[in-house]
């Protein structure tokens, strides 16, 4: 972890100076209807000269504190240092400027008497003019771009010339290839905290729309692939919309959310921007196409902002399109290429195809360096039949059936109980249950566990006195003590309980009350070495699905409230129950059912059965465009595919899910908190903490996140990018 040094804070008045807008080139059929193809509507300059000096200015050195919603109001540009910090470093001294003007706007809010407000109060005062509460709650910090923006610039020459034919083969404005700019700065393994990829940060959904995603290829990450993906959805938008600002604004929102924005406030994205409530219109949303406009400006002003700035050559791929299954060890050596370059070359390729769990499937299309292959035909023709295969390697998993011990399906499968323990994140007591689907090793790397213990001191939490609680359908002690931080017996005993497994709905209890002495953050503490067990690099490095090797579990000493939990970190969450079958008449109807997990859709369901969409919906009794929901029960028609084909498709989704997501992303530290009023589940992920549904739930099993009441306890993993950086 980098050192902190003393930073310098620059307190930097900053006046966004109008800058004229670069004048959009409109020869698409789709862009010359608009008369300007990329207008910069009145109400929007405002904020794209902030994102103009973003990109062109400040670089990752610099964090702007201003108003989420007005950016004309910048408190203070923060330069933190040329020596790179650490997240938690970087995070806790911009939370004290924060704070600092939070308190300032909340005293002016309390002012009577203005004119005698004199120094930074007086500037404060005259920057916001009103509204202090609301703009204390609004402060918000953004780091520069500048530095990565340069870099985009140079990585861009790689892939323009190709992208330009793509957009122009759609018959799109060739200006839309400053978008990648917005969304990864051109850099091809781009992966968002949401499970965004590649340069046009396609998530999995709105990818396979348009692309293959899957575990063995993930075309998002190739940037041709993805360019002709993002050609399609900026059309289908626009032909929805009829305006580029709605267009790409949608890109972000989604379609569905911006034809609402425009049913209740026309197509004046200014308009929209100002008064649209859509639960997910955030701050990214508003700010999207006027991010474009000002990547665009940067972009067609080059020598401007970055003089002397050298593009790299255009990328030189010579391609074949493969009518096997090879493995990547016939290619390496028919190729010539090392495994490094083939990664290289064919960023689509996901970490089991380039371990030798899976083969190269069929139909893919190769990529390798044009300078080194004039005709990649005759090294295929290499290929010997022996090495040329009909199908996919079958994930290998297996499902607990009654009378099964882990010993005894390690011996039935020829592995160890200690790999099958590590490989499916099984503890101490090697318990498993009837219906668990059970990874079972293959060809490639077993991932570490490491256990995390979490202890509770006196000084973390204080027991301030007690409140009462009113027992609910399904409760009994050790639920409620959970939801409370305390253990069944102090309940037992604060409340005089002679039969404890007899609790009455309505039944009120005494419960502790508990306050935090101080922040209720936890950091994990680096991990202690046991007698062979090698040196970790901390708790995170459980999660580093593909540079660990196996080791022994090891544990992590955590403050957290009055918890005494066992954490195992695994690159896979508790498996979900597989298909089910409740009577002799539904097996014989070949009709299963299954529980609905974190990600899944219908449209998956019908894809792993090898079935239409509308048959799944008619067999479910579900309307066109109706959406299911986490644990609600579907039935799935077993026509075409068997149970075993279908699990191991829906197991491979999952695993892909989170391999990508350990791959860029370490949880760095716990937090425990209550659930605040009016706090949703989408809030807590998405706009509060940036991590996914499903690893909020793996933090808290025994808790249904869709059902969490108030004050209500719930653990929170802190993630860090792989590669820490001030971005």
């Amino acid at each position: 972890m980098i050192h902190l040094l003393r930073a310098v804070v620059l307190t930097v008045l900053v006046s966004f100076l109008p800058v004229q807008p670069a004048q959009a080139a409109s020869g698409s059929a789709a862009g010359s209807a608009s008369g300007q193809t990329f207008p910069e509507p009145p109400g929007l300059e405002s904020k794209v000269q902030f994102w103009t000096k973003i990109y062109s200015e400040y670089t990752t050195h610099h964090a702007v504190v201003h108003d989420a919603n007005n950016v004309d109001i910048v408190y203070e540009v923060v330069y933190l240092g040329e020596k790179r910090l650490s997240r938690r470093s970087r995070d806790r001294k911009l939370e004290k400027i924060k704070s600092k003007y939070r308190k300032i706007l909340r005293s002016l809010a309390k002012t009577r008497d203005p004119s005698k407000l004199k120094g930074e109060a007086r500037r404060i005062y005259d920057l916001v003019g009103g509204d202090f509460r609301r703009a204390a709650r609004n402060i918000r910090v953004q780091l520069g771009q500048k530095n990565q923006f340069e870099q985009g610039l140079a990585r861009s020459g790689l892939y323009l010339d190709r992208i330009h034919e793509i957009l122009s083969s759609h018959g799109l404005p060739k200006e839309l290839a400053a978008l990648p700019h917005v969304e990864s700065s051109f850099h091809l393994g781009a992966y968002s905290s949401a499970g965004a990829a590649g340069i046009w940060q396609f998530t999995r959904g709105t990818g396979r729309l348009f692309m293959r995603v899957g575990y063995d290829v993930d075309e998002r990450r190739d940037p041709f692939f993805s360019t002709q993906a993002a050609a399609k959805l900026l059309k289908m938008n626009y032909d929805n919309l009829q305006s580029w600002p709605l267009a790409i604004t949608a890109y972000n929102h989604g379609l569905e959310g911006m034809r609402r924005a425009k049913r209740r406030h026309g197509d004046d994205i200014v308009e929209i921007i100002k008064n649209y409530k859509g639960r997910t219109f955030g701050f990214a949303s508003r700010n999207f196409y006027a991010e474009f406009l000002a990547a665009l400006r940067v972009v067609q002003n080059q020598d401007k902002y970055f003089p002397g700035l050298v593009k790299a050559a255009p990328l030189s791929r010579a391609s074949i399109e493969f009518d096997h299954y090879i493995h990547i060890n016939s290619v390496k050596k028919h190729f010539n290429l090392s495994r490094d370059e083939i990664a290289e070359w064919n960023p689509s390729l996901r970490p089991p195809v380039l371990n030798g769990e899976k083969r190269i499937p069929k139909g893919y299309k190769f990529h390798a360096p044009g300078d080194r292959f004039d005709d990649l035909k005759l090294h295929y023709a290499r290929i010997s039949d022996a090495e040329r295969f009909d199908r996919q390697v079958r994930s290998k998993w297996y499902t607990v059936r009654r009378g099964d011990t882990l010993s005894r399906v390690a011996r039935r499968f020829r592995t160890r109980v200690s790999t099958l323990k590590a490989l499916n994140n099984i503890g101490r007591d090697n318990r498993i249950y009837v219906g668990r689907v059970l990874r079972l090793p293959g060809a490639g790397k077993t991932p570490a566990m490491q256990v995390v213990k979490l202890h509770a001191p006196d000084k973390a939490w204080k027991t301030v006195g007690t409140k009462t609680y009113k027992v609910r359908k399904n409760d009994n002690l050790t639920v409620i003590s959970r939801r409370f931080n305390t253990r069944p017996s102090e309940l037992i005993k604060l409340n005089r309980l002679k039969y404890p497994d007899r609790l009455r709905l309505g039944q009120v209890l005494k419960v502790p009350e508990r306050v935090a002495v101080d922040e209720p953050v936890v950091v994990a503490a680096a991990v202690e070495e046991k007698k062979g067990a090698p040196a970790a690099r901390g708790v995170a490095s459980a999660f580093k699905a593909d540079s660990i090797k196996p080791a022994k579990p090891a544990e992590v000493k955590v403050r957290l409230a009055s918890l005494d939990t066992t954490y195992r970190l695994n690159t896979n969450r508790p498996a979900f129950f597989p298909v089910a079958f409740r009577s002799e008449k539904q097996k014989q109807s070949k009709i299963g059912e299954i529980t609905v997990d974190f990600d899944e859709t219908l449209s998956h369901y019908a894809d792993w059965a090898g079935v239409s969409l509308s048959k799944m919906r008619r067999i479910n009794k579900l309307r066109r465009g109706a959406s299911i929901s986490v644990n609600r029960k579907i039935k799935i028609p077993f026509t075409r595919v068997d149970p075993e084909s279908f699990e191991e498709k829906r197991q491979e989704f999952h695993k892909a899910i989170q391999e990508d997501f350990f791959s860029n992303y370490n949880v760095s530290k716990l937090v425990v908190r209550e659930v605040d009023r009016g706090e949703t589940i989408w809030e807590l992920c998405n706009d509060m903490y940036f991590i996914p549904f499903w690893l909020l739930s793996s933090y808290n099993p025994d808790k249904n996140i869709h059902a969490l009441g108030v004050g209500e306890s719930i653990v929170i993993p802190i993630i860090v990018p792989v590669k820490s950086t001030n971005t």
